[in-house]
């Protein structure tokens, strides 16, 4: 086995000359080379903002606009037998998904402007978010990419997609993007364990992620963020900090953290009921989320520290996944109590 064919074995399980932070069963991790003192993070942050990487790419701020323009994914369509992932809700995580009718257009103008007034806003990104926006009716979606780059002040797009939606044509696609505009994709990853993947219903192993990564990461200029989720069965700190390290060895550029949450209407509420799932308090999410920091590089941008549910009414649990500020504010207070943060205890740190 090498280190590009992860069977259904846990991380922990590796060992290779190539990656050399994978820990066997008979050897702990060693952390070499600990960083002594914070990064020169914005805004007194002890991780690096998504608005630190905007601001050294474009020079001022920027903002994304969401758009529902996708229709479902492998799983809906049942690709290959798939189920719907245990955690998504039929809007298929949309930011607006009442707008889901209307025209790209309309949604872009719409969203803009209420950005534009609230944050004093210049420059946008348009961000196809619901669903998998590289699956299905590629032709469509392609031209639906042009429509939005060509709107007013729009520098460029970031793209929602998964790990078995890459073809080859998409590819193509996405480097043509990026000889003209910025492009961003965000790849829904979740977990690098195949058990997890099984529990979580994805439809794919995580052999096809570090492939995905691998290939997204040959397209020049163009950044990289995954999908991360921490609350899931089985899950250890060993395997959070082998995450940590697998995202910086690969150089992602960016990283967006989800715990795990129950929505009304989805797999993971029967699980919930049955009292064969129970989410993570806020205490022990935030204790995994500093431990992912300090073993993740200081040089990727941390988009999203948890998960806030869009749609109150369909929350089940945990009830503090209603709130927006009060996860994050909770997770910066302990990262200052504990003076830790993001690349702490990073392998490759030079401190």
């Amino acid at each position: 086995m090498n280190c590009e064919q992860i069977s259904n074995k846990r991380l922990s399980e590796f060992n290779c000359s190539k990656q050399k932070f994978i820990r066997s069963k008979s050897r702990p991790l060693m952390v070499i080379n600990s960083m002594q003192q914070v990064p020169p993070f914005e805004h007194g942050k002890r991780y690096r903002p998504l608005s630190q990487h905007y601001r050294e790419r474009f020079g001022e701020k920027v903002y994304k606009v969401s758009v529902s323009v996708a229709e479902s994914c492998p799983n809906r369509d049942g690709k290959n037998g798939m189920s719907v992932c245990v955690f998504c809700d039929e809007w298929g995580s949309a930011a607006y998904h009442q707008q889901r009718d209307q025209p790209i257009r309309e949604q872009i103008q719409i969203n803009r402007e209420a950005i534009r007034k609230r944050y004093r806003a210049e420059k946008f990104l348009i961000y196809f978010q619901a669903y998998t926006n590289t699956f299905g009716r590629f032709k469509e979606l392609e031209a639906l990419y042009q429509v939005a780059l060509e709107e007013k002040d729009v520098v460029g797009l970031v793209i929602g997609t998964r790990p078995d939606c890459l073809p080859k044509r998409v590819l193509r696609k996405f480097a043509e993007i990026t000889q003209k505009h910025y492009l961003s994709v965000e790849l829904g990853v979740q977990t690098f364990d195949d058990d997890q993947l099984l529990f979580l219903s994805r439809g794919h192993d995580s052999a096809s992620s570090l492939q995905a990564i691998r290939k997204l990461k040959k397209i020049s200029g163009m950044d990289l963020c995954v999908h991360l989720m921490f609350g899931l069965p089985g899950e250890t700190d060993v395997q959070i900090r082998e995450t940590a390290q697998i995202l910086s060895e690969h150089e992602v550029d960016g990283v967006k953290l989800h715990n795990l949450h129950v929505l009304r209407n989805t797999p993971l509420e029967k699980l919930y009921r049955e009292s064969r799932f129970v989410p993570l308090e806020l205490e022990e999410y935030t204790r995994k989320v500093s431990l992912f920091l300090q073993n993740l590089s200081p040089n990727i941008a941390v988009h999203r520290l948890a998960a806030v549910a869009s749609r109150w009414d369909e929350l089940v649990a945990p009830d503090w996944t209603r709130e927006k500020m009060r996860p994050t504010q909770f997770i910066d207070d302990y990262l200052s109590a504990n003076d830790t943060w993001q690349g702490r205890n990073y392998l490759g740190a030079t401190g």
